[in-house]
């Protein structure tokens, strides 16, 4: 079995030589009559070997280029997809600088309309006591922040300074316990005291019982006290009950400023 399978092959090998061998003759030659009728019919019997061969030839070399392009299709791929990554992270950029810009933009506007002076500031730290409720600046003294100037955004008003240092500053928030702020409802002039309840949480006690007061009302600073100017927004209403001696009113209220995401804040120079 195996002589005849060897036989086989050396035939086949030796009919591959002499078809080569032809088809060097006929390539040299200019007119195919030059290889003589012997070789003519040769040509003509070996035709369907050399079509065979042409398209293993031509199927081996599509293969190659199909490797080629595949590899090279994987490293534009590769490439695209860092591009892909690094304009993903340059849009990422750039809508975060879009939005600081809005917010410094509201801060400038807010400013202007302000008698006092302002420095803009921004928060760089937060109390980690869930109960008390302090933020720390990166602006101080040098910058000509002082005890007890009053911070707040755009939305209203965030809280006074408590500790002062050349270049930061710490402000106690309006919803910390120890934080207490003359307030009135802006709608009826009832005057009260905003005290903060930790946790985000505000109460404007002291409402006497005839207070008209209730759901929805700003309140605002009274200006009394003599630490916030009058009309800052503190907050609105969003319950009203009566405290357990019954002469007085009390009320919850909803901070206007989000004290939870502060980024930047302007620091009102007192007095100067």
């Amino acid at each position: 079995m195996v002589s005849v399978f060897s036989r086989r092959m050396f035939l086949f090998a030796l009919l591959v030589l002499f078809t080569l061998a032809v088809l060097t003759v006929q390539a040299r030659s200019e007119d195919r009559r030059e290889i003589g009728f012997l070789g003519s019919l040769l040509v003509a019997a070996l035709s369907p070997v050399q079509a065979a061969m042409t398209r293993v030839s031509d199927a081996v070399a599509s293969g190659w280029r199909s490797l080629s392009e595949i590899g090279e299709l994987r490293a534009e791929n590769r490439r695209l997809r860092r591009q892909v990554e690094m304009l993903s992270e340059e849009v990422n950029r750039l809508r975060e600088q879009a939005r600081e810009a809005e917010r410094l933009e509201r801060l400038l506007d807010l400013a202007r309309s302000l008698p006092h002076r302002t420095v803009a500031a921004r928060v760089i730290a937060r109390s980690p006591n869930a109960w008390y409720s302090t933020v720390l600046l990166d602006r101080g003294s040098k910058n000509g922040i002082s005890m007890n100037d009053p911070v707040l955004t755009p939305s209203g008003l965030v809280g006074r300074v408590m500790e002062v240092g050349p270049a930061s500053a710490r402000v106690l928030l309006i919803s910390d316990p120890r934080s207490a702020v003359g307030a009135l409802v802006q709608r009826s002039r009832d005057i009260g005291v905003v005290q903060g309840l930790g946790g985000g949480h505000l109460s404007m006690r002291y409402l006497t019982r005839s207070a008209e007061v209730q759901e929805g009302d700003l309140v605002v600073t009274s200006g009394l006290g003599g630490v916030f100017p009058r009309g800052l927004p503190v907050g609105t209403i969003v319950r009203v009950t009566k405290d357990e001696s019954g002469l007085f009113q009390e009320a919850e209220v909803q901070p206007a400023a989000d004290l939870d995401r502060l980024e930047e804040v302007l620091v009102l120079l007192k007095g100067k």
